[in-house]
């Protein structure tokens, strides 16, 4: 129900709108929308704060909740008079004008803490707008606002109120369906959407601690489910269902969703990545033990956030998730992995400096750090006491997140406005970093000099071959003075790197040397600085990589029975090749250590044995150690692990360049000498920037 200051409201407009007709040139609404925009500011004041409050002393608070929600329920009323009315009857010419004003109201409302039912009122204003004019339109009009009206639409989408969460899906549903029937594509709004997601969930973390709610690791997660139910909604959105999503956008839509899920799970790792030194607005927070862990998909996460965003685009978030994944591995030992990681990283930047003049960078959202455009800001930390350094701290922590300092080396970004554009030299300064700490990585694991010398001569050719280009694009053309410096510290720059790659590569070979004169059984090949030998180094390889089979069957336990859109770490009754740890396999002797496979599975499957053990119970667990333990009966109430060793595949086709086996593994079907063999195919090449993959291919071999 309208309150009668509405109604009246609503009728003035109506006979303002259509007077319009006979005076299109008139600026009254032009007038009237600004005059819309200083109320919403100016009814900030009803904030009942002594700072800002506009009451008389004798008005009982009680009354400053209720004014504030009707005087922005009348702003959003007269927005969508104004809207009904202006979209047939507005000159083209006019017409952007005019929305540029609506939306800049609208969002100023959004952007302001309010009951449910004005949020319900300005989104749907905002959709209103959206669906007369059209999403070319809205997205052509708002600009560089249209990460802001992203952020805020984030915002409602973790609301604890279902019917604001309900009305923010429905606005993407339109802006993307709206945008891929305009355009082909929603590359562009995916791309801002993933980009501000972090800075709006540690945002919303820390508005939670403001208020008392966090106390441990658990309630920091427990702050984004329900975002987490909103991505999951805009998911499960059909175009059976709704004409809104065309069918070619449905695929789009769930890569899209999968990849936000992948974030909001990459800032709770990056969180726990900080260990005890985690602090939310000063105040330490409570780990959850590793345990309860052990069967998070977090590396899977962070390689599905990273490989989301591309190279030419957005090398920057691309570079922030893998930075993470190596942080993340490097953690838990998994040396060759966070090296694989960080070469990924290094060619995402080579792949990047050609493009680094076109790459979107987000900018901080006014509305939620300047008190002098947004007077409610000065109420946050009221409740922790801290109200005059509450939004401050906030802001502070989510902008951590938005981009994290170590990206580029340390380097800190600007207090505000737009995020610092990539140039070519820091890009190449990172590249050298993260070089020679994947040559560290590689050195640490041992017996694998070769793959490394194999990743960083690619990587050399690349670079290289970027140099080659730039000359040729810029080598015959004449430059004024300041475009020659420029296609010279370009040139300087490029080489430079190229000359770390080769140090690096010469410690490989060096590394090489000195594995071969340890093994003077092994054929010596003619190693040159720019050829590895495939002696030593090949047995070594073949030494150092070793995988295991696991598969989880039987009756699900609590933690298992989670919907979730990325599968944890081992997908339920699917199996997984899982490669074992340099410090699982260090506990084993080299002479030992194929004698000892069996033992060393199990000492990799010890955490997850432990963890089954205490979740189950230990007479509702059941461990098969066998490959024909996994087709025996089972009891439907135990939950079976089961894990063995399995070796790789010697068929070429399907192993590295160097011998290292990639992608089969086999392992016999049963005791007998005449037992089936399976085979397992995975999707990506061992190693890889993960240490887990399920099996997307199962073949049984007989012996003829």
């Amino acid at each position: 129900m309208c309150c009668p200051d509405q109604i009246s409201a609503a009728h003035l407009l109506d006979s303002l709108a259509k007077s319009t007709t006979r005076f299109q040139q008139d600026l009254r609404i032009h007038r009237f929308i600004r005059l819309l925009r200083l109320c919403s500011s100016t009814f900030q004041s009803c904030i009942d704060i002594p700072k800002h409050s506009a009451f008389p002393s004798h008005i009982g608070r009680g009354m400053a909740p209720w004014l504030l929600q009707e005087s922005f329920n009348t702003i959003c009323a007269s927005i969508i008079i104004v809207v009904e009315e202006g979209a047939s009857l507005f000159a083209p010419h006019e017409r952007r004008n005019i929305i540029e004003g609506i939306l800049d109201v609208l969002l100023h409302v959004l952007a302001t803490p309010q009951s449910s039912v004005t949020h319900l009122r300005a989104v749907g204003g905002a959709l209103q707008t959206l669906d007369l004019f059209g999403a070319d339109m809205f997205v052509e009009t708002a600009g560089n606002n249209l990460q802001h009206w992203i952020r805020v639409i984030l915002n409602l989408m973790n609301s604890s109120s279902l019917s604001v969460r309900s009305i923010a899906v429905d606005f993407m549903v339109s802006l993307l369906g709206g945008t891929f029937d305009c355009f082909g594509n929603v590359d562009d709004i995916c791309l801002i959407f993933v980009s501000v997601l972090p800075e709006v969930c540690a945002r919303e973390i820390a508005l939670c601690s403001v208020s008392n709610l966090i106390v441990n690791a658990e309630d920091i997660a427990r702050a984004l489910w329900p975002l987490r139910r909103s991505i999951g909604d805009l998911e499960d959105i059909s175009p059976k269902d709704d004409c809104r999503i065309d069918p070619q956008l449905a695929p789009i839509l769930s890569g899209f969703c999968r990849a936000c899920q992948a974030i909001v799970d990459g800032v709770l790792i990056e969180m726990r990545l900080k260990g005890r030194d985690l602090q939310v607005l000063g105040a330490g927070v409570v780990q959850v033990p590793h345990l309860s862990t052990v069967f998070d998909a977090d590396e899977e996460s962070l390689f599905e956030a990273a490989n989301f965003f591309v190279s030419e685009t957005a090398p920057v978030q691309r570079m922030r998730w893998l930075l993470t994944l190596r942080s993340l591995q490097v953690s838990k030992g998994l040396w060759t992995e966070a090296a694989e990681s960080l070469i990924l990283c290094a060619r995402t930047i080579s792949d990047s400096l050609p493009h680094l003049k076109s790459v979107w960078r987000p900018s901080r959202f006014v509305f939620w750090s300047d008190s002098r455009r947004s007077l409610w800001l000065d109420t946050i930390g009221e409740d922790s006491g801290i109200p005059d350094e509450g939004n401050s701290q906030v802001m502070d922590f989510a902008d951590g997140f938005l981009e994290p300092d170590d990206v580029f080396g340390g380097h800190r970004k600007p207090s505000s406005g737009k995020l610092q554009q990539p140039t070519v030299s820091n890009m190449c300064n990172v590249l050298i970093r993260i070089v020679k700490e994947s040559v560290d990585l590689y050195m640490k694991e041992g017996g694998i000099e070769e793959l490394a010398y194999s990743q960083l001569e690619s990587l050399l050719r690349a670079v290289m071959n970027i140099l080659e280009v730039h000359k040729v694009r810029n080598g015959i053309r004449k430059f004024d003075p300041s475009a020659r410096k420029g296609h010279a510290d370009y040139d300087v720059v490029l080489r430079k790197v190229v000359l770390n790659i080769r140090a690096d590569l010469k410690i490989l070979v060096e590394s090489i040397h000195r594995a071969v004169q340890k093994s003077p059984s092994a054929p010596v090949a003619n190693i040159s600085s720019t050829a590895p030998t495939q002696g030593a180094s090949n047995k070594e390889s073949r030494k150092a990589l070793l995988y295991v089979f696991m598969r989880l069957y039987g009756k699900k336990p609590p933690r298992f029975q989670e919907s979730t859109t990325i599968p944890t770490f081992l997908e339920w009754d699917i199996p997984c090749v899982c490669r074992i740890p340099k410090g699982v396999t260090d506990k084993v002797s080299d002479k030992e250590r194929k004698e000892a496979s069996k033992k060393l599975s199990l000492l990799f499957a010890d955490v997850y044995i432990a963890h089954l053990r205490k979740e189950c119970g230990p007479h509702k667990f059941a461990l098969c150690t066998e490959p024909g333990d996994s087709t025996a009966a089972r009891d439907d109430d135990t939950t079976y692990l089961c894990i063995f060793p399995v070796d790789a595949s010697a068929n070429p086709e399907f192993t590295g360049q160097h011998g290292i086996p990639t992608k089969r593994f086999l392992y016999q079907n049963g005791p007998n000498i005449n037992s089936s063999w399976m085979e397992l195919t995975v999707a990506h090449s061992f190693p890889c920037p993960v240490s887990r993959q399920r099996a997307v291919l199962s073949t049984e071999l007989y012996a003829m």
